[in-house]
């Protein structure tokens, strides 16, 4: 079964919607059980221990994204395998088929792409990335794609970093705010389960907001709670992006080999050549 190139293109996109952080949100009213009193160390230390423990993570998903005001959504299936600190990788299948259509690996040093369909493979590098004026950081994708408190550029958030917060709440909702050096403001949401619901960031120079809602919690193979539903939006000045990933499941600390290699009769494209590719075809 042949997938046209703009679903390819699309796919092509996730690789980079991430690219260009910042987030802007509005409470949602998730409960109407009220918040307890505690000191600002017991809250944050309440907040990352609910967050779920693992050294690899798999998941199916379904995975959907409007690339666009004017795209129409498009979906697929595929597979989410994280392991801590090193990699990020979404595998797309062809429908029906359920072969592998394209890989997308994130590492803390790059980025890879194998469109297995037309035989084409893209690896850069962060530092390129970044060069590119994208904003990307591996270790703040991974804390959002696993509902984690982050600092960009740090692999966790430990009680030396506390003071770096700002936090304030009212009866129902906790806002933690934080500011890395690239003057991206981020706010985390959580509510009296102590678990994020809402990741914001702003980007006040580039006019660029991402948001993050978590929903849909359900229990993963250790049975901790976990959200099923990840959506995000990417609002830029040129125009906005929505995307949504909804878990099968969540197998913690599953047994799984990765192949980091790249075809060698694959063609190799560059990230310019991508972008150029996804801005002619959407």
């Amino acid at each position: 079964m042949k997938i046209k190139n703009k679903q390819i293109a699309i796919l092509l996109l996730f690789g980079m919607i991430m690219i260009g952080y910042s987030c802007k949100t509005t409470k949602e009213s998730t409960s109407i059980i009220a918040l307890s009193e505690m000191s600002v160390e017991e809250r944050l230390n309440n907040i990352i221990s609910s967050a779920v423990e693992y050294n690899t993570l798999s998941s199916n998903l379904k995975f959907a994204i409007k690339p666009g005001k004017k795209s129409k959504e498009m979906s697929i299936d595929a597979q989410m395998r994280i392991i801590k600190n090193e990699l990020i990788q979404l595998s797309f299948r062809i429908p029906i088929i359920g072969s592998e259509a394209m890989k997308v690996q994130i590492t803390p040093e790059k980025i890879v792409i194998i469109d297995r369909i037309n035989k084409q493979c893209l690896s850069e590098s962060m530092e390129n990335i970044k060069s590119n004026k994208f904003d990307f950081d591996f270790y703040a994708l991974e804390a959002l794609l696993t509902n984690q408190l982050f600092i960009a550029g740090k692999k966790e958030v430990v009680p030396p970093d506390y003071s770096t917060f700002k936090v304030s709440e009212d009866d129902f909702f906790v806002n933690i705010k934080n500011t890395d050096k690239q003057n991206i403001n981020y706010n985390f949401i959580s509510d009296f389960s102590n678990r994020i619901q809402t990741t914001e960031m702003l980007q006040k120079e580039w006019q660029s907001h991402l948001v993050c809602n978590y929903s849909d919690w359900g229990l993963t193979s250790n049975k901790r709670a976990f959200p099923m539903s990840i959506n995000l939006s990417l609002d830029t000045p040129e125009d906005s992006y929505r995307m949504n990933l909804a878990l099968k499941g969540i197998d913690i600390n599953p047994n799984f080999s990765v192949d980091y290699n790249l075809p060698n009769n694959y063609k190799r494209v560059t990230l310019q050549d991508a972008l150029k590719l996804i801005q002619r075809l959407l």
